[in-house]
């Protein structure tokens, strides 16, 4: 069976999010725990896309009911990895759309560095933009536009997210914070790449947070 890359694997690359690690399945690591999935239910032209796209519904779960109804994304407007040309190239695309998104909603981000996978923001209410519902709306909206797709589908892909992981962790340990001891590329591989680096950094300040991904980007 294809295992899917998880929400959070694209959601926790923006800067102003605390969600990390790519087993759980809302921003706030919701039922990353084992717990039992809820039942969960999306208006008509939601949930046909959904199906057509294969989304497994759980990952949507964090999504407002509410906010279903403002977005409208047509089919021929979805970018599958396959059609991004590979796993970077559609975390890549999915960030420069989200950024665009933000800034719309008069929230300015950019895809930093140009061409990753990372979405930063730029303006001065951070507190308040990372409780928008235009952020909501962004970030549920990119999921129907970009698809998560497969898990890195050879040993070069997955050897390459391996080796940023090794990188953000050197950077953390540089900046003073215990790093989860890195296990060795067949068992990252095996699991799945559930190892994080930032499993490790509890009780940072907001600031210190954004500064940190900033400096530490997550792959």
């Amino acid at each position: 069976m294809t295992r899917r890359l998880s929400l959070l694997c694209l959601l926790g690359a923006v800067t102003v999010t605390s969600c990390v690690g790519p087993t759980t399945s809302g921003p706030n690591g919701e039922m990353g725990n084992g717990t039992t999935q809820p039942v969960v239910s999306f208006p008509p032209h939601v949930a046909r896309l959904v199906e057509r796209l294969d989304i497994p519904p759980e990952q949507l779960a964090w999504v407002p009911p509410r906010l279903w109804d403002d977005i409208r994304v047509d089919p021929s407007e979805v970018q599958t990895e396959a059609e991004s040309g590979g796993y970077f190239e559609h975390r890549a695309a999915w960030a420069r759309w989200l950024a665009s998104c933000y800034t719309a909603a008069g929230y300015p981000a950019v895809a930093d560095p140009p061409g990753s996978g990372h979405v930063r923001y730029r303006g001065a209410n951070a507190a308040e933009f990372a409780t928008s519902p235009a952020k909501q709306r962004c970030d549920a909206e990119s999921l129907l536009r970009f698809p998560p797709g497969s898990l890195p589908s050879n040993r070069e892909e997955w050897r390459a997210v391996y080796r940023r992981k090794l990188d953000t962790a050197a950077c953390l340990e540089a900046e003073g914070h215990d790093v989860p001891e890195a296990p060795s590329l067949e068992a990252f591989i095996d699991s799945g790449g559930e190892w994080d680096p930032y499993l490790g950094v509890e009780d940072v300040p907001y600031e210190e947070w954004n500064r940190l991904l900033a400096t530490c980007p997550q792959p």
